[in-house]
């Protein structure tokens, strides 16, 4: 209703006139930009709440913060521990479990810049009763006793105030030069699980993050010629007295809250249907703003026609600037990306990489799962997105690399990226019990891609897009586990899939179907007619087993299909025919993108010219040593 409708007119217009604007000022200063939702539709359950006032010091490069934390007892069980995390302090010394698992456990040892910690100076409960001196700090993680328990379906207000010492950044947090990154940042409530037991591990090298869904109410003070991004939206800037500003953000629906500032970006802004899409970049990158704009736009529109709606208004993208520590990363409703002079248009790896990011705001964002002990259905589907997105905008080959002759796509990449080491774990596993990193995103990233794209080959293109929609329309805001994916394949797909999830997720054994031998013996002749006695060897090398279709083409032209089931070890083909056997494939559609040898899938009986043959494996070197060159990345 407009404000003045609410009004009874005088008889002097005048009067009238200056009471609605007096109305409406009133109403604007009272109600500024609450009324202005970043989300919409259905809200997240509220479980773990913040406010935070926090002010960057650029030249000590310290963050002075203060928070309330309102947190809710969903489980069904009283409780008299809190678990809170303090990811900085996985950069206070060389020995804490995050630096001895990295790539760079030495930096902290040389450099003091590289050395990163939060101080809780002072924690206390909304009681009134002063929890500093209860507080136990084991590196990452705190655990507060409560002086009574919290009984389900029942909140506690926490207030702590703290200091956090920004390192260089190594991973996802801190400085470089005059860019701050501001992830993982403030003291964050740990997930409480329905039956009581808390879900708090401490920061590994190797894992990501979960946590409970709320609202966060931020206030970021920073020098004033600062400019800053951050989840949410902001509600309002005002500027104070000692040459800093206040910006005050609001970010609903979601379970973390990041932020970054330099004085020298450069602000480009874009409307995507209801969405506003904004670009933080440095000058130097000025070139390719459009470009990724466009990448980020043509994202998040086919996620959105083919998983679901954004479920926000806003989504921001900020050039960190800071290196592969923290230039590629996601948050919700925001994202870190590093664009590079090298990626022309020629090599899509910024599409690639925004994309990527940008898929993430569905499965880590909205789906949220459980990136601690699952990282799969979050990395492994924003692979799959990502390489959904790629084809669908540049083509099935060649989407990634179009240079020099060579074509790479997004597939290729993953299959190389498999092949670095595909058997020393499993995809579903805590992601500090992998081996190293390489097996970490070997199987999480890129088995798992390839398992999805296989699924897809298998189900049918429609029916996994009716999969993809429905899981995540079904586990929006839901925190789903591995057995949920798992049911809602059985209720699309079919139970028949149960030997396909547990082979793929459950096992380390490789897919790998050739075409051992091939002849074709003269037989008899029937009215002048040649027959031949044909035979076709196929074996299985590896120990995953799936049901895969077998081409057979003749000299003559004709074509005969088979399907073996592949439990054996080896399966013979023995036929007449009229022609001889001229090419075997196995997989000749390549629907078992898990198959780790396409190259013994086929098999030929006719001589290869030895020259051609030189140039192609010279051709596949080339294309080898670029997709490593890519993933070093």
């Amino acid at each position: 209703m407009n404000a003045c409708m609410l009004v009874k007119f005088s008889s002097a217009p005048k009067l009238q006139i200056l009471f609605c604007k007096l109305t409406l000022i009133l109403f604007f200063c009272f109600f500024p930009l609450s009324f202005i939702s970043l989300s919409f539709g259905e809200h997240a359950p509220e479980i773990a709440s913040y406010k935070i006032e926090v002010k960057l010091d650029t030249e000590n490069k310290k963050l002075l913060g203060n928070e309330i934390l309102i947190f809710r007892n969903i489980s069904n069980k009283k409780i008299d521990t809190l678990f809170l995390h303090l990811y900085p302090n996985a950069f206070q010394s060389d020995t804490t479990i995050f630096m001895k698992e990295s790539l760079y456990p030495d930096r902290i040892k040389k450099k003091e810049k590289y050395r990163g910690y939060v101080e809780i100076k002072k924690i206390k409960v909304n009681s009134g009763y002063d929890l500093t001196k209860e507080k136990i700090i084991d590196e990452t993680i705190m655990k507060l006793p409560l002086q009574k328990p919290l009984t389900p379906g029942k909140t506690i207000s926490l207030e702590v105030e703290f200091m956090v010492k920004l390192p260089q950044v190594l991973a996802r947090m801190g400085y470089s030069g005059n860019t701050f990154v501001i992830g993982q940042w403030f003291p964050k409530m740990a997930v409480l699980e329905e039956d009581g037991g808390w879900n708090a591990h401490p920061y590994h090298a190797n894992a990501e993050f979960f946590a409970d869904f709320g609202t966060y109410d931020v206030s970021i003070t920073v020098p004033l010629e600062y400019v800053v991004g951050a989840s949410g939206y902001l509600q309002e800037e005002r500027m104070n007295q000692d040459s800093t500003k206040t910006l005050v953000y609001r970010a609903e629906d979601v379970h973390d809250f990041a932020w970054v500032a330099d004085p020298d970006y450069l602000i480009a802004e874009r409307a995507v249907d209801e969405v506003e899409l904004v670009f933080l970049y440095q000058s130097e990158n000025k070139k390719k703003v459009e470009r990724i704009m466009d990448a980020a736009e043509f994202a998040l529109k086919y996620y959105g026609s083919v998983f679901g709606e954004y479920h926000y208004s806003r989504f921001v993208m900020a050039d960190a600037n800071v290196g592969f520590g923290g230039g590629a990363m996601e948050y919700p409703t925001f994202i870190t990306i590093s664009p590079s002079k090298l990626f022309t248009e020629k090599i899509k790896l910024d599409e690639m990489i925004i994309f990527h990011e940008i898929a993430h705001q569905w499965w880590y964002g909205m789906v949220a799962s459980n990136e601690f002990e699952e990282a799969w259905l979050d990395e492994g589907f924003a692979v799959y997105s990502q390489r959904k997105a790629l084809e669908e905008r540049f083509g099935k080959t060649g989407n990634l690399v179009d240079l020099w002759g060579i074509e790479i796509g997004d597939q290729d990449l993953a299959k190389f990226g498999y092949l670095l080491d595909p058997q020393s774990d499993i995809p579903v596993k805590n992601s500090w019990e992998f081996q190293d990193y390489l097996s970490y995103r070997a199987n999480v990233y890129y088995k798992a891609s390839l398992f999805l794209e296989t699924l897809e080959n298998l189900l049918g293109q429609e029916k996994m897009k009716k999969l993809l929609r429905e899981y995540f329309l079904r586990y929006k805001f839901k925190h789903p586990k591995t057995e949920d994916f798992i049911q809602l394949v059985a209720e699309i797909g079919g139970d028949d899939l149960d030997p396909f999830f547990f082979q793929f997720l459950f096992e380390t054994g490789i897919c790998d179907y050739q075409v051992a031998s091939v002849k074709s013996t003269p037989l008899k002749k029937e009215n002048e007619q040649q027959i031949y006695q044909s035979e076709v060897l196929l074996k299985r090398s590896g120990e995953a087993k799936i049901p895969v279709e077998v081409l057979i083409e003749l000299e003559d032209g004709k074509r005969i299909e088979k399907i073996w089931d592949g439990k054996r070890r080896w399966y013979r083909i023995e036929l007449e025919t009229k022609s001889r056997i001229e090419s075997v494939m196995v997989d000749p559609e390549n629907k078992i993108v898990l198959d780790i040898d396409v190259n013994n899938n086929s098999l030929t009986t006719k001589s290869q010219d030895s020259v051609i043959f030189k140039l192609c494996s010279q051709y596949l070197f080339l294309m080898q040593t670029f997709i490593q060159w890519i993933t070093s990345f």
